[in-house]
Order: C-alpha cells, then sequence, then structure tokens
C-alpha cells in the first residue's frame, strides 16, 4: 500500500510529495577533497575569487533552468567548515549541505548555521552507522531545515533491507531529535549499484513517503574503462545516472563536483520538463512559473 509523500521545505526548495509536482534537488560538492581552489583544507584557506564564481555559476543555473539546485558544503576541520558555510552563504540563498568526515566537523556546522541564521536552508549530511550522541544533543538544539540518513546496509544491499535499516536503525534516533521526515540517502558502491539504487529508491518511497535520493556520482571515478573514453563519455554516463534516478522517483541527486554543474541542470531540466507536463496536464498539480516546463523553451544561446 503506498504512503502519502512527505514534503520538505528547505529555505526556498521543496522536495518530497509526487513526482513531477517540484524539481528534483541537485547537489553538487565544492571544497571537496583536493578541490584546486582549496589550499589548506584543515585552516579552511582557498582561493575566494575562484569559489565566488562557482556559487555564482550555480546561482545562475538554477535560476535559468528552474531546477532546484543545492551546494554540499565539505570541511576537513570545524574550521574550515565555518570558513565555508559562512562565505558560500552570504552569496547565495540556495540551500545548503552540512557534509563532512569528522562529526566534530558537522556540529561545527550546525553551530555555525545557527549562528549565520541559515539553520532554516541546511541539511545536516548525514546521520550514518558512526553517529555520535553529541550529534544528537546538538541536532536537539540547533535544527536545521532537513536530517539526511544514510541508509545503506552492505550486508543487505536489497530494497528491503534498506527499508529495514530505516525502520530498525533510524527511527529511534529519528524519534529521540523529533525529525518526522528524513531525507534519505540510499548510498551508492558502484556503477552497476545504481541498479539497486533504483528499486532502493522506490520501495523507500512507497513504504516511508520519505523524500530520497543518492550521490551515484560517487562511483563513476571507478569506472576506469568509461574513464579512458574521455570526459564527454563519463558526462553521458553521469547523465543517464541522473535521469534515471530522477525517474525512480529520486528527489536528491548528487551529481559530484560543483564543475558539472552545466551539464546536471541541463540534464535535470530536461528530465524536468517530462515529469512537470505530466504531472500538470494528468494529475492537476500547479507548478511555479519558473518551473523548467517554461525555462527550458526560453534558453538563449548564451552559456553559463
Amino acid at each position: 500500500m503506498l504512503v502519502d509523500c512527505h514534503v520538505l521545505k528547505i529555505g526556498d526548495a521543496t522536495i518530497g510529495g509526487p513526482l513531477g509536482s517540484t524539481t528534483g534537488l541537485v547537489v553538487g560538492s565544492i571544497f571537496y577533497d583536493k578541490h584546486s581552489i582549496v589550499s589548506d583544507p584543515f585552516a579552511g584557506e582557498f582561493d575566494k575569487s575562484r569559489a565566488a564564481e562557482l556559487v555564482d555559476r550555480v546561482n545562475k543555473l538554477s535560476k535559468r533552468y528552474g531546477v532546484q539546485m543545492a551546494f554540499d558544503i565539505i570541511a576537513a576541520s570545524s574550521k574550515a567548515m565555518e570558513r565555508f558555510l559562512e562565505f558560500v552563504s552570504a552569496r547565495t540563498s540556495l540551500p545548503l549541505l552540512i557534509n563532512a568526515t569528522e562529526a566534530e566537523a558537522r556540529i561545527a556546522g550546525l553551530e555555525a548555521a545557527a549562528k549565520l541564521g541559515i539553520l532554516n536552508r541546511s541539511i545536516y549530511a548525514s546521520l550514518n552507522e558512526d553517529t555520535e550522541d553529541e550529534e544528537l544533543e546538538v541536532l536537539g538544539r540547533h535544527r536545521p531545515a532537513a536530517v539526511m540518513i544514510l541508509a545503506s546496509d552492505v550486508g543487505n544491499p536489497t530494497p528491503e533491507g534498506t527499508c529495514e535499516m530505516i525502520e530498525n536503525y533510524y527511527h529511534p534516533m529519528l524519534k529521540e531529535i523529533g525529525v518526522a521526515a528524513p531525507i534519505v540517502d540510499v548510498g551508492t558502491m558502484d556503477p552497476p549499484s545504481i541498479g539497486l539504487n533504483i528499486r532502493q529508491i522506490q520501495a523507500v518511497r512507497e513504504r516511508f513517503g520519505y523524500p530520497v535520493g543518492c550521490a551515484f556520482s560517487n562511483c563513476f571515478p571507478q569506472w576506469t574503462s568509461v574513464k579512458k573514453l574521455g570526459r564527454e563519455w563519463v558526462n553521458l554516463s553521469l547523465a543517464t545516472a541522473l535521469a534515471v534516478c530522477r525517474a525512480a522517483g529520486a528527489d536528491y541527486l548528487h551529481y559530484g563536483i560543483i564543475e558539472k554543474a552545466a551539464i546536471a541542470a541541463h540534464v535535470s531540466g530536461t528530465a524536468e520538463v517530462f515529469y512537470g507536463f505530466a504531472a500538470k496536464e494528468l494529475d492537476g498539480h500547479k507548478l511555479p512559473e519558473s518551473h523548467p516546463l517554461w525555462n527550458m523553451f526560453k534558453l538563449s544561446g548564451e552559456m553559463e
């Protein structure tokens, strides 16, 4: 039996709900490991001019195509997280993911977001199997717009395994911090496992109605035979992953490094024209004026 889909408001973005009623949230990483704009990842030193250009480019792409986009802020330390969040948040109104390997840096990001007044457009990324009690305590005090959970059970990567992990492991945790509906990242292990992601996405939507998706981009560096063909072919495979995951109902679509934002925006905008038109004509959904259904027919020859 299908359940009602949860809808989450993250700043000016809205995700979740029936397919096509809103666009997916298209996410790219900045300040990632070995990003050329970062000179000292622990001190948070970076090239401000180049970073500003990247942020501004995503802002323009989101507006041009009508696709909801977000920044995945990755930091190696608390100090770096604070500096990165302050810089990016001052230059965009789009949603921001607080993402770090270390819990300490994620907590620092949450506290920085509270001080900056941007919790209403922040996504905590993410709760996982190593989540510490201190994280839950801070999430109880500083509530971001959304909390992401990594529901990737390597011992049972089936759709049933994903749902059981959400129910048995994450539901008690979410209840403790008072989160009714998380964003579920089903996790991508390698290129073929995107097929599993498609089934997992469908299962999560049907069973819980949560916004769901994955970071399919993570697997492409492993696909050496495709890499040997050249960047253009890698991008075609990446575009295919984005389209098929969205077709399965994914609300969260991580395309990888921010330098690929233009490709992701164009591919996503094209797909949203199809889903948006069906949602409008067949399901009676009212789409926003900036939806790709209209913006994609007003594109000029100007390239971002």
